[in-house]
């Protein structure tokens, strides 16, 4: 059984948080540098400051950590992530919570020794995923907020690793790493640390006629703030190590406040006492801030109306008056002074950690007035601005002597810097290897070539369609249309096979073990009689796939495996994986500036928007388990399709408008493309026959007629891009 032994991991948004949180009973803060922190408008910390936290974190025998948490593109791999990650590994972080695996690889082959914790933005919900991290090096994970309890306990029994675990703080609605919606809409990314909170502004639900339906108010996607202080043993005993409050963005009174509070329950838990939480301190809690009250919904439950705020989206707090924790490093000092010798003081801490000894100048006789005993304790105790504070002082010194004030001083400053140097030696990491920059030059010019294509269907009646298109290579059809429909799937699969095309299932886009329990049942499917593949959309379907020993040349990673660098597809290479999807993120600049000889590109598609374990139907009506449409309409009067995937529980919100790029193919079939991809959700045959004929038109250079490009197309990032 594992040791009774817990970390209470808190926010810091700046230097005085830190020291804050630390004096307030934190065992390990996380906070943002200058580049590449997932929370890119706040204030976050000078190369300066970070050290010094670090320190300060050490010093208290604490521990730091960096976020370093978005998706990073190749220029930016190659100008500034080395150096940047060196400076943190230098001054003694901890570990670094990593969302991109091209920062993932690049941290494992320049800094082998540094810890890297898996992001909750890599949306692992099971073991599989977290085994899969675990076998590439992570020696954290970060769980998906929206799993239960029991599943995190799942995926503790099957790993053993640190499990690190929202406690406290907002939440998103969508599954982290998994939501485009400011980006899209607003060209401010989540996954670049700029996201700018859509799902806090208000919304109509219209049903599938677009007729606005009754709702408990307008903020449909607006969590309350989650509060997991009553959950604290439960969660230790399935697993639980690393007890995370969510709040960078927060004010000092909030980051020390709740953490006090978790600290007064955590220590009840490890010290077997009674860990009821009084009514007392569950309102003191609610006063330093909440939405419309707190959540603890997750814990148990996979969704419900209880967890949304609808009526107002705003943190809302009634005690903003800080409390203050003052905390020092209690040490004990020996000064020495003999005639003719040098003064000596030499400054050691109850735990004999660390034992320092520094000498000054030598000691003389007095002419006049000799210095005593209470004047040297006076000018050693003074520790000012530092965290360290002499609870003994003993002196051994002739009593003849003079010794000057600035000596006293100096010796002071001197003991304590060398103390503080070697609690940094104490951390200090092997030398980092020498960066070699693997030059990749970008493509200016390819042959045009037509390409493979990949057609992806949510049906089986477009599933028979894009089998009857002569362009179309390879046919992917949903889990969902399979499982749904399986006497009819062995005709449409003959079907497809008789029109010579390749077969793929596309994997569900979130796989917690409902889905793998479904897999489970249905493994015949996408057996390698059956079909030619799967498309897997998450690190849990590519553990799932590897557990049972899935072959990996027929695995098709979709662009929800971020591949923005090059970095990113190497180390999924090394792992064994050939093809990938590229990200919807970049533009054409840096897709010439990215190795695309073994990517597809997505050239049309409804973009889900959103993932979100929450459903707008049952939140509305109450839940039929019939999956159906839905709208959500905005303040603009802009329409976003919501389905309620009923087979996997959960809801997909799509863009308003629909992502179609067909038009730029003379440009993208220089880029080396080995494939391209069209997928198709709600659309009618009609349509799709539509857009298979647009391609037909630009990829056989006879254009389209203008009057067809409509203003339900959207080009996405393909021109603008993001910061």
């Amino acid at each position: 059984m594992r040791k009774k032994e817990l970390e209470l991991l808190s926010p810091a948004g700046n230097l005085e948080i830190f020291k804050g949180v630390i004096n307030a009973g934190a065992d390990a803060v996380y906070f943002g540098g200058e580049l590449f922190g997932a929370r890119a408008y706040a204030k976050n910390f000078t190369m300066d400051e970070a050290k010094e936290a670090i320190l300060y974190a050490h010093l208290f025998g604490k521990k730091a950590y960096l976020t370093v948490n978005t998706l990073i593109k190749n220029r930016e791999m190659e100008k500034q992530l080395y150096s940047y990650l060196k400076e943190y590994y230098e001054a003694g972080i901890d570990a670094i919570i990593v969302q991109d695996l091209g920062v993932f690889q690049f941290a494992r082959t320049y800094f082998p020794e540094l810890p890297i914790h898996a992001s909750t933005q890599m949306t692992i919900a099971n073991a599989n995923g977290a085994k899969w991290i675990q076998n590439l090096g992570a020696t954290r994970v970060v769980t998906s907020r929206e799993i239960s309890i029991p599943e995190i306990q799942g995926i503790y029994q099957n790993t053993g690793m640190e499990i690190e675990t929202f406690v406290h703080g907002a939440l998103c609605v969508s599954y982290s790493g998994q939501c485009l919606m400011s980006s899209m809409l607003g060209g401010r990314s989540g996954n670049r640390g700029r996201c700018a909170q859509p799902c806090r502004l208000p919304y109509d639900l219209l049903d599938a006629k677009k007729k606005q339906m009754q709702t408990r108010g307008k903020y449909l996607l607006s969590p309350k703030d989650l509060c997991g202080i009553e959950h604290i043993k439960e969660m230790a005993d399935a697993g639980v190590y690393s007890f995370k409050i969510e709040g960078r963005m927060k004010q000092y009174a909030y980051a020390t406040g709740v953490v006090s509070m978790y600290r007064k329950y955590m220590d009840a838990y490890l010290e077997d006492k009674d860990l009821k939480v009084t009514p007392e301190d569950k309102k003191r809690l609610l006063d330093m801030g909440n939405r419309c009250g707190f959540t603890d919904l997750y814990f148990h439950k996979q969704n419900g109306p209880e967890m949304i705020t609808f009526d107002k989206p705003s943190h809302e707090k009634e005690d903003s008056s800080p409390q203050v924790f003052e905390k020092k490093i209690p040490l004990i000092a020996n000064f020495t002074a003999k005639e003719r010798e040098p003064i000596q003081l030499e400054i050691s801490d109850r735990q004999e950690r660390c034992s320092i000894c520094v000498k000054g100048d030598i000691a003389e006789k007095a002419s006049n007035r000799p210095t005593d005993e209470t004047m040297v304790r006076e000018k050693i105790n003074k520790t000012g601005g530092t965290p360290f504070v002499f609870e003994e002082i003993n002196c051994q010194m002739q009593s003849d002597l003079f010794l000057p004030i600035k000596n006293l001083t100096e010796l002071r400053r001197q003991a304590l810097e060398a103390y503080c140097e070697q609690v940094k030696k104490e951390h200090q990491y092997p030398k980092a290897k020498e960066y070699k920059k693997v030059e990749f030059l970008e493509r200016t010019e390819k042959e045009k070539s037509p390409g493979k294509v990949m057609v992806s269907c949510r049906d089986l009646r477009q599933f028979q369609l894009a089998c009857d298109w002569d362009r179309a290579n390879e046919i992917a059809l949903s889990f969902e249309a399979v499982i749904n429909s399986s006497d009819e799937f062995k005709r449409v699969l003959q079907y497809g096979k008789d029109k010579e095309k390749s077969i793929y299932i596309a994997l569900p886009i979130i796989c917690r073990q409902n889905v793998i329990d479904l897999l489970d049942k249905n493994r015949h499917i996408f057996d390698m009689q059956q079909v030619d593949g799967v498309i897997a959309s998450s690190l849990d379907e590519l553990g799932y796939l590897e557990k049972i020993n899935y072959p990996k040349e027929r695995i098709q990673l979709d662009h929800r495996i971020y591949t923005f660098s090059n970095e990113a597809i190497w180390c999924l290479e090394t792992a064994g994986y050939h093809r990938f999807c590229v990200p919807l993120e970049l533009n054409r600049k840096e897709l010439l500036h990215r190795e695309n000889t073994s990517s597809q590109m997505l050239v049309y598609g409804r973009v889900p928007l959103m993932i979100t374990a929450n459903c707008q139907k049952k939140n509305a009506l109450g839940c039929d388990r019939k999956s159906e449409v839905l709208f959500l309409q905005d303040r603009y009067k802009e329409i976003f399709p919501v389905k309620n995937v009923c087979s996997f529980c959960y809801n997909e919100i799509y863009n308003s408008k629909i992502y179609n790029v067909i038009s730029e193919m003379s440009e993208i079939r220089k880029m080396g493309f080995f494939e391209y991809r069209l997928d198709f959700t709600l659309e009618s045959l009609e349509e799709m026959k539509k857009i298979i004929k647009e391609f037909d038109g630009y990829t056989d250079q006879k254009g389209m007629d203008a009057n067809d490009k409509q203003s339900i197309y959207t080009k996405g990032h393909y021109k603008r891009g993001v910061e």
